[in-house]
């Protein structure tokens, strides 16, 4: 159903908008789910539920693409699908990455990537016979199917894109009712004994047995899925799920902290340095109040986001840092525990030659992509941070970047505290790749993590 206001959803963020809908599984505009999808008629990459929804959308951005998309259709004309292979269709989603000049994620380099294809045959649309469609799977939604192929996936896979859409629903339905588009979900009130996270296994035991939701042990499994009949109850475990996707950068840190700091329940101040910081880390920033309850000697949290994408700079005016007080909760502020956080906006090196660094007790950099996206504007940092007067965590999503990554470290010579391995603090809420290394692949947020040593 339309929104009476056409800016109702996102104009500028792309990541808002869910999965399911550029894949054609919900309306593109208010997200609905209908059985009556209209495709835009000339593009044909996105779907409305009804004319107010199409116009609502064309003058919000479409208008501004749907020429563009409609070029990239008419480069591609039918294809046979005898002998089509991944990397066919995986070189002709490069080039058209290059083409549009969408490398960097927006909301057509999005429609771009998550084009429907023939899960065999990998054909698109416009690959096929002239009227032909994609038939999807009605199981999960995301995965489709030419008529000439088989109309099946593996279940297993099957299975993740269900809990894909599933979760896309959710972040809908939050949006819609709180204006956010993800949830944090971190204890209450601080622990007044540390409990290290080495001593539990998982986020299930992480909830039940040192936070405030031990009254939900026996009505979850330990993926974090409902198994009563509740409705609130549901929902609330649902949220629960969806936030780690969020939280795990704060559990990620009190790990690596764990790790590289022997008296660390015992401190009362620590200094963070968080390295290009974006849109996940600024929605994550309430979460760090998770470190003060978690570490109960912990009175003041410094905490610096530094990156290129970093909205709030230094002034040209002013000696200082733009300089910010988290509010935490009553106990904490009767406590007299706090959270600083000062913004620097530009790449880090740079920034650890101004007189507003200090040497940070652990640097992190979560997701950078820095063997794949922007190498050269990465190096100067990678080079810095391998023989660092500090350790610096990282993480990433898949595999192949962190082959990458190692490498690039081999060739600076660093050293690690922790090699890379599978980051048991991952987010439990599973995102489908823009264009993978295999059809409908996942990624989980900081999947794997090391840590590179100080010199």
């Amino acid at each position: 159903m339309a929104s009476d206001d056409p800016n109702h959803y996102s104009d500028s963020d792309p990541f808002r908008t869910p999965t399911l809908a550029f894949k054609q599984a919900l309306c593109f505009s208010c997200w609905d789910v209908s059985f009556n999808l209209s495709r835009c008629s000339a593009c044909k990459r996105v779907s409305y539920c009804s004319t107010k929804c199409q116009r609502q959308d064309w003058n919000r951005n479409h208008k501004k693409i749907c020429k563009r998309l409609v070029a990239l259709n008419k480069q591609k004309g039918y294809i046979p699908s005898a002998g089509r292979h991944w990397n066919d269709y995986y070189g002709e989603q490069m080039l058209e990455f290059f083409r549009s000049n969408t490398l960097n994620p927006s909301e057509l380099g999005r429609l771009i990537g998550y084009e429907p294809y023939c899960y065999h045959c990998y054909r698109r649309e416009s690959q096929l016979e002239d009227g032909v469609k994609l038939n999807a799977c009605q199981s999960c939604l995301l995965t489709t199917f030419c008529p000439s192929c088989r109309q099946t996936h593996p279940s297993g896979e099957c299975a993740t894109l269900q809990d894909v859409a599933a979760d896309d629903k959710i972040v809908v339905d939050l949006y819609r009712r709180t204006g956010k588009s993800s949830t944090i979900s971190f204890t209450k009130f601080p622990r007044k004994q540390h409990f290290p996270l080495s001593s539990v296994t998982d986020w299930y035991d992480y909830y039940t047995r040192l936070s405030d939701w031990g009254g939900f042990k026996s009505k979850m499994n330990r993926n974090l899925k409902y198994l009563a009949s509740d409705s609130k109850e549901r929902e609330f475990v649902e949220y629960m799920r969806c936030g780690t996707n969020t939280t795990t950068i704060q559990l990620t840190l009190i790990a690596a902290l764990e790790t590289i700091i022997s008296n660390v329940s015992t401190r009362d101040s620590i200094n963070l340095h968080i390295i290009g910081a974006a849109g996940a880390e600024f929605a994550s920033v309430p979460a760090f109040e998770e470190l003060l309850h978690f570490l109960p000697s912990l009175t003041t949290l410094q905490l610096s986001l530094v990156g290129l994408n970093v909205v709030e700079d230094l002034k040209d005016d002013t000696k200082t840092p733009n300089l910010h007080t988290l509010q935490c909760c009553t106990m904490c502020t009767m406590m007299g525990r706090s959270i600083c956080i000062t913004t620097w906006k530009g790449p880090y090196h740079v920034y650890v030659d101004t007189e507003f660094y200090k040497t940070p007790d652990l640097a992190a950099a979560f997701h950078s992509g820095f063997s794949v996206d922007e190498q050269a504007v990465w190096y100067p940092t990678i080079t810095h941070l391998a023989h660092a007067p500090h350790p610096t965590l990282f993480t990433a999503g898949r595999h192949f970047e962190i082959q990458e990554e190692m490498r690039v470290w081999r060739n600076l010579r660093a050293e690690f505290v922790k090699n890379a391995e599978v980051n048991k603090w991952r987010g439990m809420s599973p995102s489908l790749g823009v264009c993978g290394d295999k059809p409908n692949e996942v990624s989980y947020r900081n999947y794997w993590w090391y840590i590179v040593k100080q010199r």
